[in-house]
């Protein structure tokens, strides 16, 4: 059976590492094409999880989604990919964004240069994963001689960690780090929050300069977190929704109809009152716009205006559901 052009992602809540194996697994069997996970401080790290997953199954795709240059020197996270490659045999991919940045100011860490710091990174550990000898003089970085495989104090292999071809792809938002996603990246990973017709918007600029860049657009990997919910939307997922109108850039919300006053009576009363307050402002409708949910079907159907809009690889991030059966029936 061909797999289907779908992902499944996971955060650092509130499933257990046996959860997420588990669910792992099961779309293994249901011809997922990947699986994703995200990495969110203070909760459990990506690649524990991700080392797991490989051990437990034998074909479905692995990426991050994503983990940072400013927590991770890239030549660790080179190491790390090759490490876990050893593992799922070349099944891992690498997903790379620049994190959340009071959390990561929360752990003494100078949050300066993101661009700077994902060019540089994509660099350096497209190199390393390459088999190539590094350096590299950068305003973010500066690597002198490494090669994945050797140690000076080590005697080893040539073939201790073997190269395997890793697609790296970039979580963007904004214009500047599309387009430099656009230019440097085997693929886009959008945020979960987007509705189709923001999804459009960014797609079409992203395909110009792919295109602008002497690639082809057809082997650019447009990834987009959907946040799923069987039935209806649970205060979760409102919760997750009531952030996203609070703080979204306010070009999403014109392009689907929510006004900039509507915005700013959400962000005022999480502020002043907390989410309790806000959920009941979260009508349903609201939802809609930025998740799928409801029934299978209405939950397929939603997954397919994301394809329409340009999304090439749909990751479902299941929110406070039946996940087990929202895997196999999305078979």
């Amino acid at each position: 059976m061909r797999k289907q052009e779908v992902g499944i992602g996971f955060t650092g809540i509130p499933y257990t590492i046996k959860d997420i194996v588990e669910y792992s697994i099961m779309a293994e069997k249901n011809d997922f094409e990947c699986v994703w996970i995200a990495e969110d401080y203070y909760l459990r790290d990506a690649i524990s999880i991700i080392s797991c997953i490989a051990l437990s199954t034998k074909e479905i795709a692995i990426s991050s989604g994503v983990i940072n240059p400013f927590t991770r020197h890239p030549v660790l996270i080179a190491q790390t990919i090759a490490t876990l490659n050893d593992i799922a045999l070349g099944r891992i991919r690498l997903a790379l964004g620049t994190g959340v940045k009071p959390l990561i100011e929360g752990m003494g860490i100078q949050f300066k240069k993101p661009l700077k710091h994902i060019a540089e990174a994509v660099k350096i550990i497209r190199s390393l994963l390459e088999g190539k000898r590094v350096d590299f003089e950068g305003e973010a970085f500066k690597i002198k001689g490494v090669k994945l495989g050797e140690n000076p104090y080590f005697v080893s292999e040539s073939n201790f960690l073997k190269v395997y071809a890793t697609p790296i792809y970039i979580a963007a938002i904004g214009p500047k780090m599309l387009r430099l996603a656009a230019s440097i990246s085997d693929g886009i990973l959008l945020t979960a929050g987007l509705a189709p017709e923001n999804v459009e918007r960014m797609v079409k600029d992203i395909k110009n300069v792919v295109n602008e860049s002497g690639r082809d657009f057809s082997k650019f990997l447009i990834g987009n977190y959907i946040l799923t919910h069987l039935g209806e939307p649970s205060n979760m997922l409102k919760t997750f929704i009531a952030f996203h109108v609070a703080y979204s850039d306010l070009k999403n919300l014109f392009e689907v109809g929510i006004t900039e006053e509507y915005s700013k009576t959400v962000r005022e009363t999480l502020e002043k009152k907390g989410i309790k307050e806000t959920i009941p402002l979260i009508k349903n409708n609201i939802v809609e716009f930025f998740a799928a949910c409801g029934t299978i079907e209405e939950i397929q159907s939603r997954i397919e205006e994301y394809r329409k809009a340009g999304v090439s690889h749909p990751i479902i991030l299941p929110v406070e559901t039946d996940t087990a059966r929202l895997i196999n029936s999305l078979a």
